[in-house]
């Protein structure tokens, strides 16, 4: 994005559409499956699915004329997509772990901006978890977001989880640039009930900050 004109998708507007996304998959899975239940063969198991209803909540936010810019979701999509709804958010295939919503020019000509990159690494082990920050904090985007199926209180070397990622990302990222780690619970987990528990960050700065339940 260039530094001259304003972002397209404001961060605190691209933060609400990937929270009420993460919402959306809680409902969409409940009472059906955990990340946890088949991991070690199914590497990413919800990624197509949150990649879906992102588009679906970036579509549900777009405004009327014909010259608006494209927006587009791009993941493995190998199965949700084909029961997607008409829609003007564009679904396209990209890594089966990666998850991009990028906004292109009304005629598809230029690459305007890429409001957010997400990276689900469902296996919550350090190792994974960490290699998913080093990618992110190496991929260009406005919000960087994290999501797995960790305790975010868990203890790495002396910090939370939460606050271990956190410093994975800034330390190969630039300053003051947004982050959103969202650490999924099964039935039964460290919450008191199912869902993400969400926190915000931003480069550089000492500390993760707890976001409330929507």
């Amino acid at each position: 994005m260039s530094p001259a004109r304003a972002s397209l998708v404001p961060v605190e507007n691209a933060i609400t559409i990937v929270t009420a996304a993460l919402d959306a998959l809680v409902r969409r899975r409940a009472s059906i499956d955990a990340p946890v239940e088949y991991v070690r063969r199914v590497a990413h198991p919800w990624t197509d699915d949150l990649a879906f209803e992102l588009a679906l909540q970036i579509d549900a936010a777009q405004t009327g004329g014909e010259l608006q810019p494209m927006q587009e979701v791009s993941t493995a999509f190998r199965r949700v997509a084909r029961d997607a709804p008409e829609m003007k958010v564009r679904l396209v295939q990209g890594l089966p772990h990666t998850i991009r919503w990028r906004i292109y020019a009304p005629d598809d000509s230029a690459l305007l901006e890429q409001p957010v990159a997400l990276h689900s690494q469902w296996r919550g082990a350090w190792p994974h978890l960490s290699r998913a920050c080093d990618d992110l904090a190496q991929t260009r985007a406005s919000l960087r977001v994290l999501a797995t199926q960790a305790d975010p209180d868990r203890d790495v070397d002396g910090l939370t989880l939460a606050t271990a990622c956190a410093y994975r990302i800034s330390a190969f990222a630039p300053p003051r640039e947004p982050v959103l780690l969202a650490f999924y619970a099964p039935e039964g987990g460290w919450r008191s009930q199912a869902g993400f528990s969400l926190y915000s960050y931003k480069t550089g700065e000492q500390a993760v900050t707890p976001l409330a339940p929507g």
